[in-house]
């Protein structure tokens, strides 16, 4: 048993999992046949044994001699039973081993085909898998491209169509507008002239009759004149003749006096006449002209009341039309435009979710197939050093271990916040001990060189560009004090690489969020920002908000600002949820003692939705940093400890990846991660030394700036990587 326990112990070292199994099965039938062969003549030798006990006690006075023999023929049965057991168990062994050996030898030479083809199929695997991502993405960016281009197609026509339809509605409203322009005047113009009409024939209706009637009288009145007269003429002619008659015989004097009398009584009648005439024609006349006047300025009035009227009903009517129309195109913009945005943020939307799911279900296809490598490399390694197990020095080991493939920046700058845990993790674990044969040689000038540089290395980070110095007088402008004003200097590169990170405002009430706040820069990012500038800071006090007032030295600018007081890694902001549009971190995450993610965490809770976090902070692995590694000096940008504000010092100054693992653990994506020198210049003796041994030279700047957006909850509170668990 010993034996065949060795033999499976062997054999299990030999087979992967499935063999193992299937051996393990067979030896456990083995053992259970050999088992129950035991068992079987234990058991038929304990029958015989007892029946042989009982036949000896039944017979034993009786049959002694008897029981001698069946001893001795006993004895002889036993003896040929263990040799005929003995030779079927060296038999059974000896077949075992036989099979045992075959096996082995065709398990080696099937695992030795298993390992070449499984090599063959990996290799195979591997080309069709690149193959297949190089299809897929071909498809990918033809699809892409054939998407946008319809979909500009689309854009376009429904523009052309907008526009289209736009003119001809524009071109009937004013056709109609013309029209009813044309008729309201034709209409006018006729009851102008039906009144003209009318008018006209009143007047000369009332001069017709006025005249006829002045006519009549007139003709009446020299009728009766006429007959008056000529009766006063045959009268006067009778009684002229009658009194010539009978005053024939008065004396001439009586009849020239009679005479004289009655011319003068004529001519006194006939004037008199004359001038009642004249009298009642011009009264006459008078009247007529008044009642004329009357009628003329009656009409005028009335006529230019109804004129008056029609021209502000008509202007009523047309302001009435214009403000319909007015409304009706306003509305129609307004529809057209909610239509296009809501088409727009449709469209933004699709492809957003496409291109998160394609790039998610890339990811996660490449991770089970990076998995599913890793695993069989290891089975194949295993399978390696347990068929040809062999002695290897760790310098063998290093060389020829192949190095993870690192995902590339670019690409993780595309990815989820989960995805960027995972790949910002790679990345902080992606370094490895460099060759021997890479290792430069010792070189001394190198180390004149650094100390060369560090009398130069803050040259030209003080000039600055015509707009950067309008920034930097209007900040100083704030500050009399000559130590505040050598501190601000020291930092203002970082600020002004900061100003000009900071994501433009989409509203004027858009709050932006300042941590840790130095109020020097407070009126700056006002004045350029256009955001509503909320400070936060910490300091010993129970006062819990404060109002900062900034004025200007030698101008009229002012600038008041409102302080909360709270321990960012350990109090809730006091802030609602998504209040504010942008938040400035900067320089306060080396600061903190104790949790880093409480502080980023918040952050997200108080950011709205597709808001930006802005946050900076001294760059660990800056080639400064590996200067002072090489003259022995501390990699800190501030490594001092401060007695007085310990909350000063700095804490734990962190690599790029760093960063990235916890804004995409609080739910951030990463829009941009960068590097700049702010502090002191890079020493390009270092950029060399790197190139030479072929490290990435990307992000040794001495500061970080990490730009990232709202995109999601929270992901993972205690990060591996700054957390220990």
């Amino acid at each position: 048993m010993s034996r065949l326990s060795d033999f499976g112990h062997n054999f299990k070292l030999l087979f992967d999992r499935d063999w193992a199994s299937q051996f393990l099965e067979h030896e456990q039938k083995l053992d259970t046949r050999i088992n129950d062969f035991e068992q079987r003549n234990d058991v038929r030798a304990r029958a015989y044994e007892q029946a042989f006990d009982e036949r000896v006690v039944s017979h034993e006075q009786a049959f002694d001699e008897r029981v001698l023999r069946y001893e001795e023929a006993f004895d002889q049965r036993v003896d040929r039973f263990e040799q005929t057991n003995q030779t079927r168990m060296d038999g059974y062994e000896h077949a075992v081993d036989l099979r045992l050996d075959e096996r082995e030898e065709a398990t080696r030479k099937w695992l030795e085909e298993r390992h070449a083809a499984l090599d063959k199929r990996l290799d195979e695997r591997e080309e069709l898998v690149d193959q297949r991502l190089d299809v897929f993405e071909a498809a990918l960016t033809e699809r892409l491209t054939t998407f946008e281009e319809a979909l500009n197609k689309s854009l376009n026509q429904f523009t052309t169509t907008t526009s289209q339809r736009l003119d001809k509605y524009e071109t009937a409203i004013t056709e109609r507008l013309n029209d009813r322009d044309a008729a309201v005047d034709e209409r006018l113009d006729e009851r102008f002239a039906a009144e003209q009409q009318a008018a006209d024939k009143r007047a000369s209706a009332y001069e017709t009759s006025l005249d006829q009637r002045f006519d009549e009288r007139f003709t009446t009145f020299e009728k009766r004149a006429d007959t008056r007269s000529g009766e006063l003429e045959i009268h006067l002619d009778q009684r002229f003749d009658e009194r010539m008659i009978a005053v024939e015989k008065l004396s001439d004097e009586r009849t020239a006096r009679f005479e004289l009398q009655l011319d003068q009584q004529l001519d006194e009648r006939f004037a008199t006449l004359d001038q009642r005439s004249d009298e009642r024609l011009n009264a006459l006349e008078t009247r007529g002209e008044s009642r004329l006047a009357e009628l003329m300025r009656t009409f005028e009035v009335r006529f230019d009341e109804r004129t008056h009227a029609l021209e502000v009903r008509a202007d009523g009517r047309l302001n009435a039309l214009d403000k319909h129309l007015d409304d009706r195109f306003v509305r129609l913009e307004k529809t057209a435009d909610t239509r296009m945005e809501t088409h727009e943020r449709r469209v933004d939307g699709k492809l957003k979710t496409n291109r998160e799911d394609l790039v998610d279900r890339t990811d996660v296809m490449l991770q089970l197939f990076e998995q599913r490598l890793d695993e069989q490399r290891r089975a194949l390694r295993h399978l390696r050093e347990q068929l040809a197990p062999r002695k290897s020095s760790p310098k063998e080991a290093v060389a020829t271990e192949p190095l993870p493939e690192l995902p590339d920046l670019k690409d993780v700058l595309q990815e989820t916040p989960a995805g960027q845990v995972q790949s910002f993790r790679k990345l902080a674990e992606g370094y490895h001990p460099l060759p021997a044969h890479k290792l430069p040689k010792a070189e001394t000038a190198l180390y004149h060189r650094i100390l060369d540089w560090k009398k130069v290395a803050h040259e030209g980070l003080t000039d600055f560009t015509p707009d950067e110095k309008e920034v930097v007088d209007y900040v100083l402008s704030f500050i009399s004090d000559a130590a505040e004003r050598h501190y601000v200097m020291q930092h203002m590169r970082r600020f002004l690489s900061t100003l000009e990170r900071i994501p433009p405002p989409q509203r004027s009430t858009d709050r932006l969020l300042e941590l840790g706040s130095l109020l020097h820069y407070v009126p700056a990012l006002s004045k350029y920002t256009g955001y509503q500038i909320v400070g936060a800071d910490f300091w010993e006090s129970d006062e819990k908000v404060s109002t900062e007032t900034l004025k200007q030295v030698k101008g009229k600018d002012v600038h008041q600002v409102e302080l909360s007081n709270f321990n960012v890694e350990a109090d809730k902001f006091p802030y609602p949820d998504q209040h504010f549009r942008v938040v400035l971190c900067c320089e306060l995450i080396e600061h903190l003692q104790r949790d880093p993610l409480h502080m980023l965490w918040e952050c997200n809770r108080v950011l709205q939705d597709d808001g930006f976090l802005l946050l900076t902070t001294p760059n660990i692995a800056s080639a400064r940093s590996i200067e002072g590694l090489l003259i022995t000096c501390s990699p800190y940008l501030l490594s001092q400890y401060n007695r007085e504000t310990p909350v000063d010092q700095h804490n734990h100054e962190y690599a790029p990846y760093e960063v990235g693992v916890a804004l995409a653990a609080a739910g951030f994506t990463v829009v941009a991660l960068e590097a700049e020198d702010v502090w002191l210049r890079s020493n390009p003796a270092i950029i060399e030394l790197l190139a030479q041994l072929e490290i990435s030279t990307d992000l040794r700047g001495d500061n970080l700036f990490a730009l990232a957006r709202k995109t999601s909850a929270p992901i993972e509170r205690f990060p591996k990587e700054l957390y220990v668990q």
